[in-house]
């Protein structure tokens, strides 16, 4: 049989035992995210039922559980190295900055009631 060596610094790297204590923290959160989107579930379905259509404000909050759930799963799962919200840094200003367009100044010519009443004869 081979034996295999261990590393003594390795297990003791800082970085990595600060990484197990967020993956614990974000595995009690999820918990709650998930006993979170149940009851969000409940009263959505509640919405529905009354007037045929889910609720809008429930559903964008949805949305961003959903996001949450996402991110702390891939970094739970090593997929990422990236910490799920609060410490993820926010996309949406990047791609804001990038989608602005030209700004164009115009003027907006508020006198019309010569035009109108040329228009009339």
């Amino acid at each position: 049989m081979t034996q295999i060596e261990i590393d003594k610094e390795e297990i003791l790297k800082g970085s990595k035992w600060i990484r197990f204590l967020f993956m614990i923290l974000y595995g009690f959160v999820i918990n709650f995210v998930v006993t979170i989107c149940i009851g969000l579930a409940i009263v959505q379905f509640l919405f529905y039922l009354f007037t045929s259509k889910p609720n809008a404000s429930i559903a964008n909050f949805n949305s961003h559980l959903l996001e949450f759930f996402h991110d702390s799963l891939a970094f739970l799962l090593f997929q990422t190295e990236d910490k799920p919200f609060p410490f993820k840094e926010n996309e949406v200003d990047d791609v804001s900055n990038e989608d602005e367009g030209e700004v164009i100044e115009g003027e907006l010519d508020t006198d019309t009631s010569e035009e109108t009443e040329e228009v009339k004869e």
